[in-house]
């Protein structure tokens, strides 16, 4: 995605976390829930191994931002359950130098939507800023594949993966709070080229899911 810098929205969120006027913290119960809306930003740290045909070659997934959602229950005072998910990611995927030497550059697009079920550990309970540290896994649903060069079709494997987070929350006083967390899930799956290439290669995706957003304690 042209134009999107993940340094720049952390170094914007954390600027915004040393503005706020943070009042006494509205502290989390057995039994309570939480719902969080905002924006993620997806970056992937991915490659992909080499077409036998073609040396050194390598397809990535491009980076986007979408809309996102979470829901917890807290089944003890400091651990939580949550189930969270996004509006789909619309990333490129593309051709290494090798590819765009040969005129494949952009290969073309896919739907990427993941689904995270974590337990979330927070860790200072009582105070207005409140970091919290998760773990889980991540069902990772690949779709809408469309390949651009002529002849060319592509299908990536949904599959479920580990997936950790760290993050922070901060809250006013009233049930409403602030969040911004990372995630970082372990992703490989299968891309299945047939027609003009008939092969499947491993990418290693691995993406980096940041979240900004609002929260609703209840």
């Amino acid at each position: 995605m042209k134009g999107f810098s993940v340094p720049r929205m952390a170094s914007a969120a954390f600027v915004s976390v040393l503005g706020m006027s943070l009042a006494g913290p509205v502290l989390a119960e057995t039994g309570d829930f939480y719902i969080r809306a905002g924006m993620r930003a997806m970056d992937p740290d991915t490659g992909s191994g080499s077409f036998s045909s073609i040396p050194r070659s390598g397809v990535r997934l491009d980076s986007d931002v979408t809309l996102g959602g979470s829901v917890g229950w807290f089944f003890t005072d400091a651990l939580a359950l949550e189930l969270s998910s996004s509006l789909p990611y619309s990333s490129d995927l593309e051709g290494n130098r090798q590819l765009k030497d040969l005129g494949i550059g952009a290969i073309g697009d896919v739907k990427y939507v993941p689904t995270y079920l974590t337990v979330n550990l927070f860790i200072d309970n009582t105070s207005a800023v409140t970091p919290y540290l998760g773990a889980g896994v991540a069902f990772n649903k690949f779709y809408d594949e469309n390949a651009k060069p002529p002849g060319l079709d592509v299908n990536l494997d949904s599959t479920f993966t580990p997936t950790f987070l760290a993050g922070v929350e901060m809250d006013f006083g009233v049930p409403v709070s602030v969040n911004f967390d990372v995630r970082y899930t372990l992703l490989d799956a299968d891309a299945a080229f047939s027609g003009a290439i008939d092969e499947t290669v491993e990418m290693e995706i691995d993406p980096v899911v940041f979240s900004l957003g609002l929260g609703y304690r209840f």
